[in-house]
């Protein structure tokens, strides 16, 4: 719960992988809707310096980042980290 003047307002948790309405624990524990229940437990590394990434959650859903961001830009995605990215 949050204030808001003096009223207090209590804030629902959102999914970290999609941003809808949280009403389970993942397998990371973490809030999480219906659907993403099952989130791969096995932290990847990162491609460019080989750290254990982090999981964050964009505008676009939960990806995995390096924990050493701005310096490394690395990212995975949530559920196929093996995954090669493209390169733009």
């Amino acid at each position: 719960m949050h204030a808001v003047g003096k009223t207090l307002v209590k804030t629902i948790p959102k999914c970290v992988v999609c941003g809808k309405k949280a009403t389970f624990e993942n397998t990371l524990k973490l809030p999480s809707c219906d659907i993403h229940q099952t989130v791969p437990t096995d932290t990847p590394i990162c491609p460019n310096c080989d750290c254990k990434m982090i999981l964050t959650t964009g505008k676009n859903g939960g990806f995995w980042r390096c924990p050493d961001y701005p310096t490394c830009f690395g990212t995975r995605n949530l559920f196929d980290p093996n995954e090669v990215p493209d390169i733009l």
